[in-house]
């Protein structure tokens, strides 16, 4: 028998996979390089830089492999019927 799945809504999904991939990007590089992959725009807003933005995607990536070992995907996983 197959485990159940626990499907999330998008905007929930992609925040918990952003905040865990954030903080594994914070304890991995510590505070000073942490630092390094970040910039405040003129807008004020924070932005990764090339380098931090790739570390950030494929922490992204490693968080929702991990979820999906515990049967918790992205809603639109049931829409392709898995």
């Amino acid at each position: 028998m197959k485990p159940d799945k626990y499907y999330i809504d998008a905007s929930s999904f992609v925040e918990v996979t952003g905040e865990l991939a954030d903080f594994m990007m914070q304890e991995k590089l510590g505070e000073k390089y942490y630092e390094d992959c970040i910039y405040v725009d003129e807008d004020d807003v924070y932005n990764f830089t090339d380098e931090g933005q790739e570390m950030f995607n494929n922490y992204v990536d490693i968080m929702t492999r991990i979820l999906s070992e515990v049967n918790i995907v992205h809603e639109d996983q049931l829409q392709e019927g898995e």
